[in-house]
C-alpha cells in the first residue's frame, strides 16, 4: 500500500467537559444526561438527526425498556402521551417522533449538538484522550474535551487512540453476527397494525415455491402505533467484515437486493399483501457485531447465566443472549438471568479521558448479544455520565467515584 505525508495545522472547534461522538441510544443517553448535570457538553453526528439505529436504523421494538428508569422511562412517557407509543410487543414508537423528541431533550438540557460531522481521529497523549479530530462542511477541525464518550457503536475512537479490543470469535471476525438492512412498508393489512405478524412461515413457504435461497427463517413485520406502516426485519448478511468499508459497501448492496426479491415475492405469493407499499430502506445498516472494546472488568457468561449485581452497577439487562448466525439462518437464544453492567466495562483498560457505552464495551460474544440492545445501552450511557459528573463534583478519578443508582422501577 502506497502511502502519502501529509502536514495539517487544524483548527480548534472548542473546549468542552464532554464530547460524545455518535448520537445513538447511547451518545443520547450520554450527552442529555452530562448537560443536565451542568457538564458542557458537545454531541457530534454523522446523520441529520439524533436518535442512530432507533431513527436512521428503523429499530422497533424498544428492546428492555419496560421496567427502566431514567431517561429510558422519560422517552417510553413522553412518545405515549403523544399517542406515538405501543405497536409491536407494546414497546415500538414512531421514528419521527422520536427524533424530535430527542432533540427536545437535548437542547433543553444545553447539549450542543453538530449534524453532518464525521469522526476522523482520536486525539490522545500517553494514553489520555484529550479529544477528536472532525469533519464536516466547514472542513477539518479539532473539538477538546476532558472527556470522550465513544458511542459509535464500533468503538471507532477508542480503537483510534490504541485500546486493544477483540472481534468475533477468538479474533475471526466471520463469526460475527449478521448484519441487517431494515425496510420500511406501507398499506399493512389492518388486522396486522397493532400486533404485528411473526412472518416465518410465510416467508419460509413462499421462497420454497420460488426455489430462493432464505437469507433468514425468522423474520418479523413490526407496525408502528397509530399508523399503516412499519418496518419488516429480515435482510440478513453473513460473513462480511463489519471492519472493512468495501465489505459494509458489498453488505448493503446485497441487502437491498433481498429487500426487493422479499418484497416482491410476499406481494406475489400472498394474497394478504398485494397491495403492501415499499417505501424506503434504512439510511445505516444493522450491525449487531464488531468491536468489544478491553476494558477493566469484561463481562462474562457466568454474569449474565447467573445473574450478577456490581457494586459499580450502570445498567440492568434482562434481554435474552440473541446471536444471529449463519448455521442456521436464524437465531440461538440463551436465556439470562437479569444482570447488570459494571461501569468498570465501559472504562477502556490502561486508559483515561475516554468512555465507552454500547454494544462496543468489555464483554465476551454471548453477553454482548444481551446487552447491545437500544434500551440497555441508553441506560448504561446515561449513568455513566452522572458517575462522570459526581467524580467532577468531588475532583476525582471516575474509577474512585462511589455511587448507587436506581435503575428499574420497584
Amino acid at each position: 500500500m502506497a502511502f502519502i505525508e501529509e502536514k495539517l495545522q487544524t483548527k480548534v472547534y472548542g473546549e468542552y467537559d464532554v464530547v460524545v461522538v455518535g448520537s445513538g441510544p447511547a451518545g443520547c443517553g450520554a450527552a442529555i444526561t452530562a448537560a443536565r448535570e451542568g457538564l458542557k457538553t458537545l454531541i457530534i453526528e454523522r446523520f441529520n438527526c439524533l436518535g442512530g439505529m432507533w431513527t436512521t436504523g428503523f429499530m422497533n421494538p424498544f428492546f428492555d425498556s419496560v421496567t427502566k428508569l431514567g431517561l429510558v422511562k422519560e422517552l417510553r412517557e413522553e412518545l405515549d402521551s403523544r399517542s406515538q407509543w405501543g405497536g409491536f410487543q407494546n414497546i415500538s414508537f414512531n421514528y419521527e417522533y422520536m427524533k424530535r423528541i430527542l432533540e427536545e431533550k437535548a437542547v433543553e438540557a444545553g447539549v450542543e449538538i453538530l449534524y453532518n460531522t464525521t469522526f476522523c481521529n482520536t486525539i490522545c497523549e500517553d494514553k489520555t484522550v484529550k479529544g477528536v479530530i472532525c469533519q464536516n462542511i466547514e472542513g477539518r477541525f479539532a473539538v477538546l474535551a476532558k472527556t470522550v464518550f465513544d458511542c459509535s457503536g464500533d468503538g471507532a475512537v477508542a480503537a483510534d487512540a490504541g485500546c486493544p479490543f477483540e472481534i468475533g470469535e477468538d479474533g475471526d471476525w466471520k463469526e460475527c453476527q449478521a448484519m441487517t438492512l431494515m425496510f420500511l412498508v406501507g398499506n399493512i393489512p389492518e388486522k396486522y397494525r397493532e400486533v404485528g405478524l411473526k412472518l416465518k412461515e410465510k416467508i419460509v413457504s413462499i421462497y420454497e415455491k420460488a426455489g430462493k435461497d432464505l437469507p433468514f427463517d425468522n423474520p418479523y413485520l413490526i407496525p408502528v402505533p397509530n399508523s399503516h406502516f412499519g418496518v419488516i426485519q429480515f435482510t440478513h448478511v453473513y460473513e462480511q467484515n463489519p471492519l472493512s468499508a468495501k465489505e459494509l459497501t458489498e453488505a448493503n448492496i446485497e441487502l437491498r437486493r433481498q429487500i426487493i426479491e422479499g418484497f416482491e415475492l410476499l406481494r406475489e405469493y400472498d394474497e394478504e399483501f398485494k397491495d403492501l407499499d415499499l417505501i424506503t430502506s434504512a439510511s445505516i445498516l444493522g450491525v449487531r457485531e464488531s468491536r468489544r472494546i478491553i476494558g477493566d472488568y469484561t463481562i462474562t457468561e457466568d454474569d449474565i447465566f447467573g445473574g450478577r449485581k456490581f457494586e459499580d452497577a450502570v445498567a440492568r439487562v434482562r434481554f435474552n443472549a440473541d446471536l444471529h448466525t449463519k448455521s442456521n439462518k436464524g437465531q440461538h437464544v440463551y436465556k439470562v438471568v437479569p444482570y447488570q453492567v459494571p461501569l468498570r466495562a465501559m472504562l477502556p483498560k490502561g486508559y483515561n479521558g475516554i468512555i465507552v457505552a454500547g454494544r462496543c464495551i468489555s464483554g465476551e460474544r454471548r453477553p454482548m448479544a444481551s446487552y447491545r440492545v437500544t434500551g440497555n445501552c441508553c441506560q448504561m450511557a446515561e449513568n455513566a455520565a452522572k458517575a462522570l459528573a459526581k467524580a467532577t463534583r468531588e475532583n476525582i478519578d471516575i474509577r474512585d467515584v462511589k455511587f448507587t443508582f436506581d435503575l428499574i422501577q420497584k
